[in-house]
C-alpha cells in the first residue's frame, strides 16, 4: 500500500489563477492524483494507490463535496467517481490527454516561468502515450511499456510488489552482466564498428544463454536490465516522433518516472545522441490532476 503523500507549491508568485473551489482528480489504473487549493495560495497535491486505497480516495471525496463547488475528474478510472457523485456535485469527465497536456502546460510554467515550447510529451504511466505539442496538441500514439508491465513482470519473477523496493534493488544491480553489448559481439579491431555503436545495447538479456545456471542470475541485474530495456524502446520510439515531427524537446513525465533514477539516465542519454533536449519536470505525475483542475 502506498503512502499519502502531499507536496506544497507556492502559487503567491505566479499569475496562473487557481480555482479555490474546484477538485481536479486524475484516477489511473495504478495511481490516483488529487489536488486542490489550500490556504488561498497553496496548491494541494496527494498520491494514493488506486486499487488498495479507494476507500480513502472515497472518504476523501466524501468529505470534500460539501466544501468544494465542482469535482473534475479524468484518467481512465474516473468515470466510476464520475457517476458515483454525479448526484451529489457538479462533477464533469475530462478527455485524459487533453487535462495532461493542461497540466504540462501549468507545470512547466510554474518550474521554467516560461510558456511551453513546441515539445513531444511523453507520458510513463501504467502504459506510455505521446502527446505532440506544436499548433496545439496531438495524439500521436502510445505503447504498453510502462509501470504496469515492469510491476507485473516482477511479480511474476520474483513476487515483489513493492515499487520503491524495486527501484533500490535495481539501483545496485548492474546490466551488464546480463545484457550483451555491441562491443561484446564485435572484436576490439574490427573497424566497422564505432567506439559510440558499441556501448549500444545487442540484446536485453543476452548473456543468459540456454545452459546458463538461472541460480547465478541476481535479481538486482535483472530488474535493472528491465528498466534499461524499457527506457532504451520508449526513448528510442520518442526520439523518432519528436525527428519525424520537428521538435527538439522531449518532456517526460508520469507516476513511473517517480524517483526512477535509471530510468531518467536512459531517457537523458538517448536524448543526448539524438541531439535532442529530455526535460523532467518536477512534481510531473500530478500533471493529470492539475490540468483537471485548470480545465
Amino acid at each position: 500500500m502506498l503512502e499519502k503523500i502531499t507536496f506544497k507549491v507556492p502559487l503567491n508568485q505566479s499569475e496562473i489563477k487557481f480555482p479555490p473551489n474546484i477538485i481536479g482528480i486524475d484516477l489511473g489504473q495504478t495511481l490516483t492524483k488529487i489536488a486542490f487549493l489550500e490556504n488561498n495560495n497553496k496548491l494541494n497535491l496527494l498520491i494514493l494507490s488506486t486499487q488498495s486505497e479507494y476507500e480513502k480516495i472515497e472518504d476523501f471525496l466524501e468529505n470534500k463535496h460539501k466544501t468544494f463547488e465542482k469535482f473534475n475528474f479524468t484518467g481512465g478510472r474516473g468515470y466510476i467517481y464520475h457517476k458515483k457523485f454525479l448526484n451529489e456535485i457538479n462533477s464533469n469527465l475530462l478527455n485524459e490527454f487533453q487535462a495532461h497536456a493542461k497540466g504540462i502546460e501549468i507545470l512547466y510554467e510554474l518550474n521554467k516561468e516560461k510558456a511551453l515550447p513546441d515539445s513531444l510529451i511523453v507520458n510513463i504511466g501504467t502504459g506510455t502515450f505521446l502527446l505532440l505539442k506544436k499548433d496545439g496538441f496531438k495524439h500521436l500514439g502510445g505503447s504498453a511499456l510502462g509501470g504496469g508491465f515492469f510491476m507485473g513482470f516482477i511479480k511474476l519473477l520474483y513476487n515483489i510488489d513493492s515499487f520503491q523496493e524495486a527501484l533500490k534493488l535495481a539501483e545496485t544491480g548492474n546490466r551488464y552482466n546480463i545484457d550483451l553489448k555491441v562491443s561484446d559481439i564485435y572484436e576490439p579491431q574490427d573497424h566497422r564498428v564505432n567506439l559510440i555503436f558499441r556501448e549500444f545495447t545487442a540484446a536485453s538479456f543476452g548473456k543468459i544463454k540456454y545452459d546458463a545456471d538461472l541460480s547465478k542470475v541476481n535479481q538486482e541485474d535483472v530488474i535493472n536490465s528491465l528498466i534499461c530495456m524499457m527506457g532504451e524502446n520508449l526513448g528510442t520510439m520518442a526520439n523518432l516522433m519528436a525527428e519525424n515531427n520537428a521538435v527538439k524537446n522531449l518532456i517526460f513525465c508520469g507516476g513511473f518516472l517517480k524517483e526512477n533514477k535509471i530510468l531518467q539516465r536512459i531517457l537523458s542519454a538517448i536524448c543526448k545522441i539524438n541531439k535532442k533536449r529530455a526535460l523532467f519536470l518536477k512534481h510531473s505525475e500530478f500533471c493529470g490532476a492539475i490540468g483537471a483542475l485548470l480545465s
